[in-house]
């Protein structure tokens, strides 16, 4: 149902919608599903998107709107939980010295962006006890204690 979503959302997923719609026809390639979900601030896994494509029969093929709207409300109601290896990855580009350390003030932007909204007390939690003197974090602990959650 339609429901879930107000008027206002509804617009707002329209014209994101429409922005990724080059041929006019009211559809968008479904190879472009991913990027009007992160432009509406949704954070998908792409492999969570290309499964839901391929299992909607959509790969390959120009998506309508009501469609969309519908993927878009499965991965509204999902966590983003990244796997650890995804995770692993994306503090590698900040690891920039390979020390499997990045700094603190990078996590705490990180998380704070994350699909699932971390207070910025409930990152300190984290954050602080792994923190060294000079602010800087070894992440495979801290991922491993966060996926353990």
């Amino acid at each position: 149902t339609m429901s879930e979503i107000t008027d206002e959302q509804l617009e707002e997923l329209k014209d994101a919608f429409t922005l990724y719609d080059k041929k006019g026809d009211d559809k968008v390639d479904s190879k472009q599903i991913i990027d009007i979900l992160r432009a509406l601030k949704l954070n998908p896994l792409t492999s969570d998107v290309r499964k839901v494509i391929k299992d909607s029969g959509l790969d390959g093929t120009r998506v309508d709107f009501p469609t969309f709207v519908s993927i878009y409300e499965q991965f509204k109601k999902r966590p983003t939980i990244a796997n650890y290896e995804d995770m692993v990855e994306m503090f590698k580009t900040f690891d920039r010295d390979g020390s499997k350390t990045v700094f603190g003030g990078e996590i705490r932007q990180i998380l704070l962006n994350l699909g699932d909204k971390m207070t910025e007390a409930q990152i300190d939690t984290m954050i602080k006890p792994q923190e060294n003197a000079e602010g800087y974090i070894p992440y495979e602990p801290m991922l491993k204690f966060v996926m353990s959650k």
